[in-house]
């Protein structure tokens, strides 16, 4: 590893860990009765994928270096996808390839009820391991968010930072870590042990017995262990509820229930989650706010995106819309 660079860590790398599908989109007026032809009213594709679509957020809000790290398909046909990432001056570097299709997601947006319906398709298309991982030089980065799956890998990675962080003559020069947990295995939540801050799905959430905002991230701060072998202290935990709001704690264990503002219109819906996540932590590392300051403007974004189809839009948001 090289040594930590005079960059401030406002200024350093965000990375994104996880996975770059293919969305391909249908807008339909309603949603089509089974065993009928409808024509759509727009057809699309767009890159998904949790962290992919981050990335896109965090460089449409201001961010000036955001890299994704996930295997992408080296197949021509998906093409699309690394340009999109260069046309969006997203870091793709140190992206391994393969020459299998990517992963691909059909969705129906409904324009009469704003919901989205989405038929994932990952035929054993690898994920990212450790090994890539460990050619990363750290000290590039201010904040990695890891999307919650492949635990071995991450939890590995998670210890390489950590390491990082320790030998570090500066506190302010850190690796802030995060992870998304929403699928819905029980296991995943060693995960949130590891990290700074944790979003916590409502399905998971749900899943796990917790029936609303305040159980769960309360729920989940009690369940989880300080870990000694990382610095003996608990994680941020958010805690997105639809649209009522967000529950949040942080690591001291002060809890507060940030509602959300109602929206107009909802023109895509698809990715907001994605999005409240990357502006939370926009919020938090290049603007600097506290946690419950972060999460109102997570919501801000969200909701701003929700009146616009696809992400290009946010670069026009201002905070206070």
């Amino acid at each position: 590893m090289s040594n930590t660079t005079a960059t401030s860590p406002q200024q350093r790398r965000i990375l994104c860990v996880g996975m770059c599908v293919l969305d391909v989109i249908h807008l339909v007026e309603q949603y089509p009765v089974e065993d009928t032809d409808k024509r759509c009213l727009a057809g699309y594709w767009q890159r998904g994928g949790n962290a992919s679509n981050n990335c896109t957020v965090l460089r449409q809000l201001g961010a000036p270096q955001v890299e994704f790290l996930g295997m992408l398909s080296a197949s021509p046909a998906f093409a699309f996808l690394y340009e999109d990432c260069r046309k969006r001056n997203i870091i793709i570097e140190n992206c391994p390839s393969t020459d299998m299709d990517p992963p691909f997601s059909s969705v129906i947006l409904n324009k009469a009820s704003g919901s989205r319906t989405i038929i994932h398709s990952n035929p054993g298309f690898p994920t990212l391991t450790y090994e890539h991982g460990t050619r990363l030089d750290l000290s590039n980065y201010g904040w990695i968010h890891f999307e919650g799956r492949n635990n071995a890998s991450v939890l590995q990675f998670i210890r390489d930072i950590r390491k990082h962080n320790k030998e570090l003559r500066k506190p302010n020069e850190r690796i802030r870590i995060s992870v998304d947990l929403e699928k819905m295995k029980d296991e995943i939540l060693e995960l949130g042990e590891a990290a700074d801050f944790v979003f916590l799905g409502k399905d998971l959430a749900i899943h796990l017995g917790w029936q609303e905002p305040a159980a769960a991230v309360m729920g989940l701060y009690n369940r989880l262990k300080p870990q000694l072998e990382w610095d003996d202290t608990k994680p941020a935990i958010i805690c997105p509820w639809g649209a009522e709001g967000a529950g949040c704690v942080d690591a001291l264990g002060n809890y507060a229930f940030i509602p959300s503002k109602p929206v107009g219109e909802i023109v895509d819906s698809l990715g907001a989650g994605d999005t409240f996540c990357a502006a939370v932590i926009y919020a938090l590392q290049v603007l600097e706010k506290s946690l419950q300051a972060a999460v109102r403007f997570g919501h801000a974004v969200a909701g701003y995106k929700l009146g616009y189809r696809g992400y290009d839009d946010i670069a026009n948001f201002r905070q206070g819309e």
